[in-house]
C-alpha cells in the first residue's frame, strides 16, 4: 500500500508539473480559433473549397506545458488533384501566416508564425497542412489523409485519461524517446494516447511493458491486418487502418529503454525518472583525456549538413554510417561504436576504433589446393610473389595493404561509399577527417560526447 501511494504521489507532483493551466489553455484555444477563422475566411475569399481543423495533442488535450504542438489541417476535397492541393493548399496557408517555412513530409506543408490573438507580441508556431477530406480511412490518397481519422478516435475516448498521456510523455522525454522522429526513432505522441487508451493508465502501462517481449502486439479493435511481424520490436496496430503499424518508427533499443525504464519505476518510484538529467558538456580537454584513458581511436567525418527535413536527412546519414562501417571493417580495421550528428550547420559521422592502424603486409588466403582449376588461376594471379606457400590444404599469398591507417583510407575511398543522395552531394562539396586530438568541438559535440561517455 505504501509503495502504491508513493506512485501515486509522484505521479500527482508530476501531473502538476507538466499540465497546462488554463490560462495556457486559453491562449492556446484562442490562437488555434484565429488560425482557423483566418483560413476558412480566406478561403471564401480565394474563392477555394476548403475549411481547417485542429488536430494532434493540442485538440485532445493532451499536450505538455510549453509545449503546444498547433497542427490545422486544411482539408479539400477528395476529388481534387495532387498537383491542385499542393498549389492551391500552400497558397492559402501562406497567406494567412505572419510568416512562415515551406517543409516537407509525404507532401508539403506551412510550419508558420502567428502572434497572439489580443493583439500581443507572444510568437505560437503552427503547422499548416493541407489533405484530402476522405470518407474514410480506406480511401486515403496521402499519409496525412489518415490524421483527420485518429484524431476523432482519440477524440471520442480521451476524456479522463488526459493526465496519464502527460505523465507517459513526460516519462518518455526523460528518456529521450519521445517522438518518432528519424532523429529519434521512439513513441509518437499517437502512440502514447492508444497506449494509455489500451492500460487506462500509466502506471498499469509500466506494468505491462516491463513484461514485453520482442514483437509485442496490441490490436485493440482486434481487426490487425498488419503482416509485419518479427521485423518490428512492438506492432501496435491503427485502430482506423488496421494495415497499419502505429509502432513503426520505435527503434529497438527505444523499445528497450521504455521497459528498462518501467521495471526501475515499479521497483523504486522515483520522480527524477520524469526528468531530463542534467549532463555537462565535455570539455576538449576532458575528450582528450578520457579517450588516452579508453585507448581507442575517434574518427570524425564532418561536412556541411544537407538542407533537408531531418527525417529525409536522418536516414541517410545512418545509412552512410552503415555503409563506412562496412568500408573501414572490409579494410581490416575494427569498429567499436559509431554515431550521426547533426548541429547547427554542420552534420557529423564519428567512428570509435579498436583498430585503426595495420602492418603492411596482409594474408591473403586462397582456394583449396584440391580445386585444380580455382587453384590454377589463383596460383596465376600471384606468381609474382615470392612468399607463396600452403597453409591447411589452403594456397596463402602475403600482399600488401593498400591503406594501413584509417583516416588515409577514408580519405581516399569515403566518396564509394553508399551515401545518400543529399549527404553524397554535401560530400563532393567537401569534407574532412579528424582523429582525437584534431577533432574541433564545434557547438554541440561537447554535449554530443558527455552523453557518449556518460560523463
Amino acid at each position: 500500500m505504501k509503495e502504491k501511494e508513493e506512485k501515486k504521489r509522484i505521479c500527482g507532483e508530476v501531473i502538476e508539473r507538466v499540465r497546462p493551466d488554463e490560462e495556457e489553455r486559453k491562449k492556446v484555444k484562442a490562437i488555434t480559433d484565429l488560425i482557423i477563422a483566418k483560413i476558412n475566411k480566406k478561403a471564401s475569399e480565394m474563392g477555394i473549397e476548403a475549411h481547417a481543423i485542429s488536430v494532434g495533442s493540442t485538440a485532445r488535450d493532451t499536450w505538455i506545458s510549453s509545449k503546444a504542438d498547433i497542427d490545422i489541417f486544411i482539408m479539400f476535397p477528395e476529388d481534387m488533384s495532387e498537383e491542385d492541393l499542393k498549389e492551391r493548399g500552400l497558397a492559402l496557408a501562406k497567406s494567412v501566416s505572419d510568416r512562415y517555412e515551406e517543409r516537407y513530409a509525404s507532401h508539403p506543408y506551412i510550419h508558420a508564425y502567428f502572434y497572439d490573438a489580443e493583439g500581443g507580441r507572444t510568437e505560437h508556431e503552427a503547422d499548416l497542412v493541407p489533405c484530402f477530406s476522405v470518407k474514410n480511412a480506406s480511401l486515403l490518397k496521402s499519409a496525412v489523409d489518415r490524421t483527420p481519422f485518429h484524431n476523432e478516435y482519440i477524440v471520442k475516448r480521451i476524456s479522463g485519461l488526459e493526465d496519464e498521456v502527460l505523465l507517459l510523455k513526460q516519462f518518455l522525454k526523460s528518456l529521450e524517446i519521445y517522438g518518432s522522429e528519424q532523429r529519434r526513432k521512439g513513441f509518437s505522441g499517437y502512440l502514447c494516447e492508444l497506449l494509455i487508451l489500451k492500460y487506462s493508465s500509466f502506471v498499469e502501462l509500466l506494468r505491462h511493458a516491463s513484461k514485453w517481449k520482442y514483437g509485442e502486439r496490441i490490436d485493440t479493435e482486434g481487426r490487425g491486418k498488419y503482416k509485419g511481424e518479427g521485423k518490428d520490436p512492438l506492432v501496435v496496430i491503427d485502430p482506423v487502418d488496421p494495415n497499419r503499424n502505429v509502432a513503426a518508427a520505435v527503434s529497438l533499443d527505444s523499445f528497450c529503454r521504455l521497459i528498462d525504464a518501467a521495471r526501475d519505476f515499479l521497483a523504486c518510484p522515483d520522480a527524477s525518472l520524469f526528468s531530463l538529467a542534467k549532463k555537462k558538456k565535455m570539455s576538449k580537454a576532458e575528450f582528450v583525456k578520457c579517450i588516452k584513458e579508453r585507448g581507442t581511436e575517434f574518427v570524425m567525418v564532418f561536412f556541411e549538413a544537407p538542407d533537408v527535413v531531418e527525417d529525409i536527412l536522418f536516414p541517410q546519414l545512418r545509412k552512410a554510417e552503415a555503409s563506412i562501417t562496412s568500408l573501414i571493417e572490409r579494410n581490416g580495421f575494427s569498429v567499436y561504436r559509431s554515431d550521426v550528428l547533426v548541429e547547427g550547420e554542420k552534420a557529423f559521422l564519428i567512428f570509435d576504433l579498436l583498430v585503426w592502424t595495420l602492418p603492411r603486409v596482409k594474408k591473403h588466403v586462397g582456394p583449396p589446393v584440391t580445386s585444380k582449376d580455382p587453384s590454377e588461376k589463383f596460383k596465376s594471379k600471384y606468381a609474382f610473389q615470392q612468399l607463396f606457400r600452403i597453409e591447411n590444404g589452403r594456397y596463402v599469398v602475403e600482399v600488401k595493404r593498400k591503406y594501413t591507417d584509417v583516416v588515409e583510407l577514408l580519405k581516399h575511398e569515403l566518396r564509394s561509399c553508399s551515401l545518400g543522395k543529399n549527404v553524397s552531394e554535401s560530400i563532393d562539396r567537401g569534407f574532412e577527417v579528424l582523429r582525437n586530438e584534431e577533432i574541433k568541438f564545434f557547438e554541440g559535440l561537447g554535449s554530443f560526447f558527455s552523453n557518449y561517455f556518460g560523463f
